[in-house]
């Protein structure tokens, strides 16, 4: 309808609209074929494991104060801001709670805590060096991958509870990049360097 007219073609009511993410992009987003519908309900019903981009759905996201919802497991890519778009800001986010989510670049700790929050699926990331004091912040689930670097100096004392802990938050590798100084009794250190599932890499 609406690439049959160059007037405006207005929804006047909720109702429920239903297509993949091209579909979905035709019929509210494209110029020469989109529709308004800016209170209408919107399921984005891709097969799980469809490659969307984090900009498709904040633009979906953005065209209707209606619930959009990603039906399906698609995977999500996207940098943190994109992303954030995505699934975080109230305007422009869509419902995505089972989807992976891979974001490119160097989120911040709280992008990719809101990010973390709004999916069930693994979320793939590198954050930017830092001290494990500020990776305390981070709220990741232990299945998602994300890869870590504590970098406080050599020199700097660090409790083996502590690494662990941060070893816990994510199925990715987590590497301590200088000859630090660990502490603990022998199950902590065990936890720190031995686990699989809450160990460390601090080789120096």
């Amino acid at each position: 309808i609406g690439g049959a007219t160059d007037a405006t073609v207005t929804v006047s009511n909720a109702v429920a609209i239903t297509g993949d993410h091209d579909q979905l992009t035709a019929a509210l987003v494209t110029d020469d074929t989109k529709v308004v519908a800016s209170t209408a309900t919107v399921t984005v019903n891709d097969d799980a494991g469809t490659a969307v981009t984090a900009s498709e759905l904040s633009t979906i996201g953005g065209k209707t104060s209606g619930q959009v919802t990603v039906s399906n497991a698609v995977a999500i890519t996207g940098n943190p801001e994109e992303v954030t778009a995505a699934l975080v800001t109230a305007d422009t986010l869509v419902v995505a709670s089972t989807a992976p989510v891979t974001i490119t670049g160097n989120p911040s700790i709280a992008e990719l805590n809101a990010i973390a929050a709004k999916t069930d699926g693994v979320v793939t990331a590198t954050l930017a060096a830092t001290s494990l004091t500020s990776l305390g912040d981070l709220t990741t689930a232990g299945t998602d991958a994300i890869t870590i670097t504590v970098s406080d100096d050599a020199g700097d004392a660090l409790t083996a509870s502590d690494l662990s802990t941060l070893g816990g938050k994510t199925a990715g590798t987590v590497t301590v990049s200088n000859a630090v100084v660990i502490s603990g009794n022998h199950d902590q250190l065990t936890a720190a360097l031995v686990t699989d599932e809450t160990k460390v890499v601090a080789s120096t």
